[in-house]
Formats: C-alpha cells, structure tokens, sequence
C-alpha cells in the first residue's frame, strides 16, 4: 500500500507516449536524475525522521479524546505501547485535576464522570478511600517505570 501510495498520481499523460494501456513492458523503466531520486527517497521517510527527532511523541484524538494513532515514541516516554493507547482515552492518561483545562485546550467537552477532583480527596488525602467511594468514577492509577537504578537490590 505505502508503495502504491508512494508511486503519486498516475501518469495518464504518458499513455500517449508510452505502450498501450493494458499491456506490460518488463525490464522498461524510466530513467531519474539522482536528485530526483533522493528527493523521493527523503519524502518517502520524512515522517519517520520527523517523528525520530522529535523530543517527545505525536498522536491523534477523535471528537471524544481517544486516541486514533500515537506515534512509537511513546513507549520511550509514557512506557507504554501503541496498541494500549489506541482507542483509549486520553483523559485516562491526564491527571484528573487536569481534565477541565485538557478539554477545554481541546475544544470539547468533558466526558460524563470527568472533571475536578472532589473537595474531600484534593483536601485530605487519608480521605481518599472514603470520598473514591461517593464519585461516580474511580481515579485512573498511571504508573511510571522505575530506573534500574531505583529497583531495590537483590
């Protein structure tokens, strides 16, 4: 698909010049100066080595904050892979204090059972069990890796 893709608009101008349509020529192709080849080498990867030199990750949400695609890099940054990402949500990733202001930088609403932390948890964290069993939702728990250096020795 990526190569068919990459080939551009079919040359219907050609089909003057060149054999008849249905028919195949093998071994006949047609000459490329060397920039014109590595210009289309370099745009044939340029979204790679965009997302590599970018320092963080790149993704994509539908109209309800889920992610639709979210580039490879995030695995190195959130230790977590594409395929766990996709079709989540991203308010599941957002810490719940932040909710308000995500949708709002996003244009959208907040989900139903999102949104500010309740009095009870922002104000006492002892709390927490007792008020976590009032909300309607419970808080996503994100987990971070450790460093090798942080493990405990064994």
């Amino acid at each position: 698909m990526r190569d068919f893709a990459n080939q551009g608009d079919p040359p219907w101008n050609l089909r003057m010049e060149g054999p008849p349509p249905n028919t195949s020529v093998k071994g006949a192709q047609r000459r490329r100066s060397p920039s014109a080849l590595a210009i289309e080498v370099f745009e044939a990867h340029l979204g790679s080595h965009i997302l590599q030199s970018l320092d963080g990750f790149v993704f994509a949400l539908n109209q309800e904050g889920k992610f639709l695609y979210i580039s490879e890099t995030v695995s190195i940054y959130l230790g977590l892979s594409q395929v766990e990402l996709t079709g989540s949500s991203v308010f599941d990733y957002v810490h719940p204090g932040d909710h308000v202001e995500m949708a709002e930088q996003l244009g959208m609403k907040l989900p139903p059972g999102r949104g500010l932390l309740s009095q009870g948890t922002a104000e006492d964290g002892a709390s927490s069990a007792s008020s976590s069993s009032q909300s309607e939702t419970p808080e996503p728990v994100v987990c971070f890796p450790l460093a090798k250096s942080q493990l405990p020795l064994q």
